[in-house]
């Protein structure tokens, strides 16, 4: 083909390449179908078994307020999906199915020998592992006996497990060439998978009741010690209840204060009497009665005596003189009775000094005994501070230790009761036809990819050939006119 030909292109160039080399195509087109027919008529059919399990949201709640913890937001609901996804293929679940089947005796039981094919590419596998090590600079000789069959190895590639959109739901589907042991794998790796997750969660609740447990022996202990302390101050302090001695000292308190301000007042008063008094005897006549006084009987009687003499002698001075003996006998009887007022006035004035003596002793007493009150509250402000302290730490441990109770107590109810969040929902039935192979599908692309490679490597061949092979290649690519065409002669010599 001459490169400088090759910008005009028409799709008719196309259909030349394809019917020059159209044996080409064919072979390629038989060849390629024949082997997937092959392929697809003697590999062992895979069949396929899909259960389905529902993951409801877990209700997380705090062991000790009861308060709802799960709140989670898309992102957080999407990881724990694909946690279960991972979970669901782990070591422990996968282990578990494969002792509950016991799958290593039915290997062994089903195992025949491998074919000839097998034993080829088990071969080339053995070879290209030593020439590894080779490279690697290891040991090619193996090294003892085959470790413990691996279940993750043998039944991970069999499981495969997607979420169903907008749901909750996942479809656990296992491929094996036994329908009846797909159906077995997929519906005991979901019992297994539930079976552990209430493993997980039974092992949870038993570690949360093991810590709260073991916290409400450390919160009694606690509780006791705190106890201890607050009995011990109240024995030092000789308090029964602090509120009872507040209320004592502020009754006693209210009372001398009374009493004070009583006898202060009654001081006072007789100060004031004592006051007037002494401004009584301090004269030479005592003209007035003091009205302080009115409640003896004795003064009064003696003062309205003295009126009624001095009266009397008032209007006897009008009739007689002085040197009268009636004159003399009235002014000596009212001198007589003045001395003895002024006599009984001066008792009363030492009555009243000694009661001023009295009162202040007592006004100076209370004092002392209001401080000494005031005092022993002060005290016992300072210790309340400390008796509070004491009685709060108390109350606050006996209620932590109640609520760690009733706690502990719920916790092994729930125990009981708690149900799992994932449940099976479809069990897997056995399937009838095979998953693999898919005969039909594997023939028609086999058609497609034989068409396919036939005509790239009709369009190779091209490509590599530049030689002119029959009068149409020089009318195609030099466009020029064939005017005779010179047979081979030695083919010509060769005919009979």
């Amino acid at each position: 083909m001459n490169p400088a030909n090759q910008t005009n292109i028409h799709l008719s160039d196309y259909l030349y390449i394809i019917r020059k080399h159209q044996g080409v195509i064919l072979a390629s087109l038989f060849i390629l179908v024949g082997l997937v027919t092959v392929f697809s008529f003697t590999m062992t059919p895979v069949y396929k078994a899909t259960a389905r399990m529902v993951i409801d949201k877990e209700v997380k709640k705090s062991p000790l307020t009861g308060e709802r913890l799960d709140y989670e937001s898309y992102l957080s609901e999407n990881l724990t999906f694909q946690t279960h996804f991972k979970l669901i293929k782990s070591r422990p679940v996968l282990s578990r199915v494969y002792e509950v089947l016991d799958l290593e005796h039915r290997m062994h039981e089903d195992a025949s020998p491998p074919g000839m094919l097998a034993v080829l590419i088990g071969n080339i596998r053995k070879n290209i592992k030593k020439l590894t090590l080779i490279f690697r600079g290891e040991s090619s000789h193996p090294r003892g006996e085959p470790g413990p069959i691996d279940p993750v190895a043998i039944l991970g590639p069999k499981i495969d497990i997607e979420q169903v959109p907008d749901t909750r739901l996942l479809t656990v589907s296992v491929q094996d060439k036994d329908p009846a042991m797909a159906q077995a794998i997929a519906n005991t790796l979901c019992k297994a998978y539930i079976e552990y997750n209430m493993d997980v969660h039974l092992k949870a609740t038993q570690r949360t009741l093991s810590w709260l447990a073991d916290q409400m022996g450390k919160m009694k202990q606690k509780l006791e010690e705190s106890e201890a302390r607050f009995l011990a101050f109240k024995e030092q302090e000789k308090i029964f209840s602090i509120t009872g001695k507040q209320k004592v000292h502020s009754q006693k308190i209210q009372e001398i204060n009374a009493s004070y301000i009583n006898t202060r007042a009654n001081r006072m008063d007789v100060a004031a009497k004592i006051a007037e008094m002494e401004k009584i005897l301090a004269g030479d006549e005592v003209d007035k009665f003091p009205p302080a006084f009115a409640r003896s009987e004795l003064l009064t009687s003696l003062y309205q005596e003295q009126a009624l003499l001095a009266i009397e002698l008032k209007k006897n001075q009008e009739v007689y003189k002085s040197k009268h003996p009636k004159m003399i006998q009235i002014t000596t009887k009212l001198e007589q009775i003045k001395n003895r007022f002024r006599t009984e006035l001066q008792k009363v004035l030492l009555s009243l000094r000694s009661e001023y003596s009295v009162l202040v002793a007592r006004e100076k007493a209370l004092e002392e005994a209001l401080e000494q009150y005031e005092k022993d509250a002060l005290e016992t402000n300072k210790k309340e501070a400390q008796y509070a302290i004491l009685e709060r730490e108390v109350n606050t441990n006996k209620e932590l230790y109640n609520i760690m109770s009733t706690k502990l107590k719920e916790s092994m109810i729930s125990q009981g009761i708690e149900t799992a969040n994932i449940r099976l929902v479809e069990p897997a039935s056995r399937p009838v036809y095979p998953f693999k192979p898919r005969k039909k599908l594997n023939i028609f692309l086999g058609i497609i990819f034989g068409l396919l490679t036939g005509v790239g490597f009709a369009f190779f061949l091209e490509y590599l050939d530049q030689t002119v092979q029959n009068p149409e290649d020089i009318e195609r690519h030099f466009k020029l006119p064939v005017l005779a065409v010179v047979r081979n002669v030695s083919e010509d010599m060769r005919r009979p």
